[in-house]
């Protein structure tokens, strides 16, 4: 088994973003199906945290269990950061906020 460098970046598909982003992100499905949250990338670092990048017009996060949480926001010309915890793994959510 090979295995990656601290420095090494893995590309997640879509599919593999809203499993990290289940546990935090309530009715993820249900704004995915109405079009009100959309995957544009995301990625995994030799760490194991992880960089989601979505485009939404509607979010609804929350910690929901031990290994879940939500530690800072930030906002700044249209994009919204989210840092998180989510089922253990450290990570950014970068939200570009569409109307």
């Amino acid at each position: 088994m090979t295995t990656a460098s601290p420095q090494s970046k893995k590309e997640l598909s879509e599919a593999e973003a809203w499993e990290i982003l289940k546990p935090v992100c309530r009715e993820l499905f249900e704004l995915v199906n109405e079009k009100m949250l959309g995957f544009v990338s995301a990625s995994e670092e030799g760490n194991g945290s992880f960089t989601i990048r979505l485009k939404s017009s509607r979010l609804h996060f929350a910690s929901r269990g031990f290994k879940d949480s939500i530690g800072d926001v930030e906002y700044g010309e249209g994009m919204l950061r989210v840092g998180l915890r989510a089922n253990g793994r450290p990570g950014n959510v970068f939200v570009e906020l569409a109307a």
